[in-house]
């Protein structure tokens, strides 16, 4: 049987990879993987933020399928996962890292002291208090964890200040920055070392798993997941002074741009505004905003080394010609593009398209780029596919009520692109955000040519001509020469979110 293994970034926008084009960027390994397999170019989120896009990769369901609709939400237990399929199946499902499927920070009137950890797992007072040390088993479908929550706090936490007491003393801002949660745009070199940070706490606990495993006839999946290049942006040497911040590319943006799109966009840039993914203005220096482009790119050439070190690992251990190999990002970020910064509520590409790498030789085309229109409601459908194990759909009949009832998991196998027996598997793919700190819920479809983004109840909403404008610098929402072209596709895009709504719990009976 075939086993997997997903390397998932953070905040990871689609042109940032050597392999994707961009002009400075050393990003080796996964340079490699993409030489010897297949990488999407047009691979999009389902929700530009963390916790619904990691519960759709479990579930295979949208936002509004496993109830996610945004972060903050808890995903409910009950809800079958692909994860819990697999392990059901004879996987051993592993996860090392960030899962944050279940909120970090709770509300602020919460009491510390009084959080209860079954309900709150993965929340940073409960593992800062102690009053948990591990996670249930198994937790979503993971049979065993090495948690992550944050840049410092769960299992890796413990890890680390028991190799380093005075971490935090390396690991802290200079004194002038203040608190970095109220600071989104903070860039400073941190002194902790390679080996204690968490890609090396990663690799090494990769390392102990596949050795654990190369005796164990039964496959595996195991999730690497470490939050770079989230924010804070820091870094340490040698990727502090990797990159030059005034060889950083432009922004992309446009004089005027602003007066075109939605309001909340100029809101963003000019005023505070609370939103998800962004706590302050975004109308930053240029000199700031050179500085985080070059530490980003360090932090991905530093996730990059990891990466490397891993595959060293699965193929020193046996593994390499029988693992699935998955490169791929929870969201983007804005880096100043439309003048945006972090994820604030925008559906434009450099919120919402990721680099999705897959690598198989045994199976996959080598020396790949695919431009179909795939998206992460289509990971679990291909993962399952690949292992040939049937979705987990929770209690059903002995046998189904409805035969004609539609597919469980409304998303797309890619495995035919993959193969190459197909060049696309589906004409759109759908994304949607509730911003409910604005009150607002977007809702957008992008086609091969097409991007549209309504706001349910406002006269507003986006509409870009990716044929003649793929950087998404006019809104043609108002061309009064696109009405009927605009009807159209708001019609196209109200078929496929019904067309994906969660089509289960199953029929138990009649009635």
């Amino acid at each position: 049987m075939t086993n997997f293994v997903c390397f998932v970034a953070d905040q990871l926008r689609f042109d940032m990879l050597g392999c994707a084009g961009h002009p400075l960027l050393k990003t080796p390994h996964i340079d490699r993987l993409a030489a010897e397999g297949v990488r999407f170019n047009r691979c999009y989120t389902v929700q530009p933020m963390c916790m619904a896009t990691r519960s759709t990769w479990l579930t295979g369901l949208t936002p509004r399928g496993h109830g996610v609709r945004c972060n903050g939400v808890p995903l409910s237990p009950s809800i079958p996962t692909m994860t819990g399929a697999l392990r059901s199946a004879g996987y051993h499902t592993h996860s090392i890292g960030k899962i944050h499927v279940n909120p970090w920070m709770p509300h602020k009137d919460f009491n510390p002291e009084k959080l209860d950890p079954e309900k709150w797992p993965e929340a940073i007072p409960v593992w800062h208090s102690g009053k948990i040390n591990s996670l249930p088993s198994p937790y979503y479908g993971f049979e065993s964890t090495d948690l992550l929550v944050s840049k410092k706090w769960g299992n890796y936490g413990h890890w680390l200040y028991a190799n380093e007491p005075k971490a935090d003393e390396l690991m802290k801002p200079p004194a002038d920055y203040g608190s970095v949660e109220t600071t989104p745009d903070a860039v400073y070199r941190n002194h902790l070392p390679n080996e204690l940070h968490t890609t090396g706490w990663a690799a090494e606990k990769a390392e102990l798993f596949l050795k654990n495993r190369q005796n164990n006839k039964n496959p595996f999946f195991l999730w690497v997941s470490i939050p770079d290049p989230h924010p804070a942006f820091t870094v340490n040497e040698p990727y502090w002074s990797m990159y030059n911040p005034a060889d950083m590319p432009d922004p992309i943006r446009r004089t005027g741009e602003l007066d075109d799109l939605p309001p909340h966009y100029r809101r963003q840039y000019t005023e505070d505004l609370f939103t998800a993914g962004r706590i302050k203005c975004t109308d930053i220096s240029e000199d700031v905003q050179r500085r985080v482009a070059a530490v980003v790119c360090g932090m991905i050439t530093r996730w990059d080394k990891m990466v490397g070190s891993i595959c060293e690992s699965i193929a020193a251990h046996g593994f390499a010609d029988n693992t699935v190999i998955v490169v791929m990002s929870d969201h983007g970020q804005m880096m100043g593009d439309h003048f945006l910064q972090n994820m604030p509520p925008s559906h434009l590409d450099g919120n919402t398209r990721v680099p999705s790498v897959w690598h198989f030789p045994k199976l996959f085309s080598q020396n790949q780029v695919s431009s179909a229109l795939v998206s992460h409601l289509d990971f679990a459908p291909t993962i399952l596919d690949i292992a040939g194990v049937a979705p987990d759909e929770g209690r059903l009949p002995p046998r189904p009520e409805c035969p004609l009832q539609r597919p469980s998991l409304p998303g797309k196998s890619m495995l035919p692109l993959l193969t190459g027996k197909k060049d696309s598997v589906q004409e759109s793919v759908i994304i949607e955000n509730d911003e409910d700190y604005l009150g607002m819920r977007q809702r957008t479809m992008v086609t091969d040519r097409w991007h549209i983004t309504a706001y349910i109840g406002e006269q507003y909403g986006e509409l870009f001509d990716l044929q003649k404008d793929p950087k998404q610098l006019y809104n043609l929402w108002n061309d009064p020469g696109l009405r009927t072209q605009k009807s159209d596709l708001l019609s196209a895009m109200m078929y496929r979110f019904a067309e994906t709504d969660r089509t289960f719990p199953r029929r138990m009976g009649h009635a």
